[in-house]
Formats: structure tokens, C-alpha cells, sequence
């Protein structure tokens, strides 16, 4: 296994480097840090001649590229054109404010949809199914923003009014309250439950379906029914034979999910005011900060490739039969 997760990260370097000059294109084509200034009467012509010339931006792109690539394999991502902040210093809190609210979306939609996947398996065609399905279904078809303005309006509008409160039970936007000093769990908790209800919809939705259908492909195989046979329980063949193997497919959808949502949950992020990557490539995309771009997109690219490789080896965990050499 060692071997194999080497081969595989030698493998990605190239990759991640073609993604790096696709990143530096991309970003440089559709975010420019002069436009701003290009509207404004005041600034002249000489004025965004000096900027561009502090920027670099005069240079050929293969210098600008060179130069970008060898500070980020440094670690020197710079200052943002805008907020004149460290750029790693920005990533690194939007990061950690994703993954917060990642996690808890993640975790609660893993244990949901595992739970009612396997149940509407293993009672296949019962009422718990047939409504378990239609369910999905809904919550499949139901766009992330609707249900986040829903759950605004219901749980965060009017439940107060319901319950006749001084302050919502739930907040509808931001990590925290004004003037709360240091970490208070209460306060966060009733933060991130609509923001984390809103992505976990859809996901256990998702999650659910994946493993009923597993399950019930693993239920019908020929060494389940070789296990039944030898007169082991019928909890045990679920729990130890079934479940396990079924987890592979869910493991595969989880890992994609986990490395597209360190790139931000750009719509609930928005519709929640949550200050994590989303939010932030947004606001450098309105900006035309290319600074915080070009990296940004590349941690997401890095994301994508360590959740998978995780979930390849995850695979020899669930199921022994699979090695790796």
C-alpha cells in the first residue's frame, strides 16, 4: 500500500502542474486587477502603466507564471492587490471556516443516509422504502439555495415569531454574534445548523439512494449467500460481509464531495454569510485579485486529489479482497 500511494503521488505531480499553468491562464484571463482602476476618471493612463509595472503584469506570461509557480512552491503566496493582507493568512482561515462547516454537514449526512439506506434495503418495497425513495427524490431534485432560504424563513423568521423570543433560535447568517468574545459552542452551534441542514438535505438524499442500491446488490451475491449457508446470523452476515463492501461506491461519492467542498460552498456560503472559501473566491473574482485566485484554485485541485487517493485506500480497508501493490 505504501508503495502504491507513492506511485500515485508521483503520478499527480505532473497534474498538479498542468493544472497550475491551466490555473495561471484561466485566472489571469478572467480576473484583472487594473480593471477597477480603468473606470475611474481620476486614475491616468500613466498612473495604470506604474501599477501594471509594479504588478509584473508587462512581462511575457511564461515570466509571470515562472514567477507565480516558484513563490508558491515556496510558500510565498503573497499579499492580496485589495485587503493588502497575506494571502496565505486569508486562505488559511477561509479554509478552516469551510471545513467547519463541511464536517458537520458531511458527518451528519454520512450517519443519516448510511442509516436510512441500509434500513430501506433490507426492508426493500415496505412503506419505510417507498417513502424513503420519494424523499430522496425531493430532496435530489430541490436546489441548495431553495432550501437554505427556506430554512431561513421558517427556522430562523418565523419560529421566533412562533415561539415569541427575543432572539432567533437559529441565526440565518455569519459564524457568530456580534460581541461574543473567544469560542462560545452554543452560539456556534446555532450558526451553522441552518447552513449545515441546508447542505446535508441534498447529501443524505444522495448518500441514501447509494447505499440502498449497494446493499442490495452486495445482499444478492453469491458470498452472502455462501455465508448464510454455513448458518452465520443474519446480523452478522449485514453488518460484517454486507455493509462493508456496500460502503465502497458511498466511499467514492464522499471522497469527490469532500474535495469539491474544500473549494467552498459558494451558494450556501453566500446565502448564509459564512466567511469561508466560497466567499472568499467570490469576492477576489469581483476584485480582480488574481493573488488570491491562483492559489486558491490550486488547494482545490490538491483537495480533490488527496480525498480520492484517501478513498482508494479506504477501498482495502472495506473490502480485504482488494490490495494493492
Amino acid at each position: 500500500m505504501v508503495r502504491y500511494t507513492v506511485r500515485r503521488i508521483f503520478i499527480t505531480i505532473p497534474i498538479l502542474l498542468v493544472m497550475s499553468v491551466l490555473t495561471f491562464m484561466g485566472a489571469r484571463a478572467v480576473a484583472s486587477p487594473e480593471a477597477a482602476l480603468r473606470f475611474n476618471p481620476r486614475v491616468r493612463p500613466e498612473d495604470i502603466a506604474r501599477y501594471r509595472e509594479q504588478l509584473g503584469l508587462d512581462d511575457s506570461e511564461f515570466v509571470q507564471y515562472t514567477r507565480w509557480l516558484g513563490k508558491f512552491i515556496t510558500g510565498d503566496l503573497g499579499n492580496s492587490l485589495v485587503a493588502r493582507r497575506p494571502v496565505g493568512e486569508m486562505l488559511a482561515e477561509a479554509l478552516r471556516n469551510t471545513m467547519v462547516l463541511a464536517i458537520v454537514a458531511l458527518t451528519v449526512s454520512l450517519l443519516i443516509g448510511v442509516l436510512i439506506g441500509i434500513i430501506a434495503a433490507v426492508r426493500q418495497n415496505s412503506w419505510f422504502d417507498y417513502t424513503t425513495t420519494g424523499l430522496s427524490l425531493l430532496g435530489i431534485a430541490t436546489p441548495v439555495f431553495l432550501v437554505g432560504l427556506m430554512l431561513q424563513l421558517v427556522l430562523g423568521v418565523y419560529l421566533q415569531r412562533w415561539l415569541n423570543t427575543s432572539e432567533p433560535i437559529f441565526y440565518t447568517a455569519g459564524m457568530t454574534s456580534p460581541g461574543t468574545q473567544g469560542f462560545d459552542l452554543m452560539d456556534r452551534l446555532r450558526h451553522i445548523a441552518l447552513p449545515a441542514t441546508a447542505l446535508a438535505v441534498q447529501l443524505i438524499a444522495v448518500y441514501s439512494r447509494y447505499m440502498r442500491a449497494s446493499l442490495l446488490e452486495v445482499l444478492n451475491s453469491d458470498y452472502i449467500r455462501t455465508a448464510r449457508s454455513k448458518g452465520i446470523s443474519e446480523r452478522r452476515v449485514l453488518t460484517k460481509h454486507g455493509v462493508r463492501t456496500a460502503l465502497i461506491p458511498l466511499t467514492t461519492q464522499a471522497a469527490i464531495d469532500i474535495g469539491l467542498l474544500v473549494g467552498g460552498l459558494i451558494i450556501t456560503e453566500v446565502i448564509f454569510a459564512w466567511p469561508g472559501m466560497g466567499t472568499l473566491f467570490l469576492q477576489a473574482l469581483f476584485d480582480g485579485d488574481y493573488v488570491v485566485i491562483l492559489p486558491w484554485l490550486m488547494i482545490t485541485a490538491a483537495a480533490v486529489f488527496i480525498a480520492n487517493l484517501i478513498a482508494d485506500l479506504l477501498y482495502a480497508v472495506l473490502d480485504p479482497r482488494i490490495r494493492y501493490a
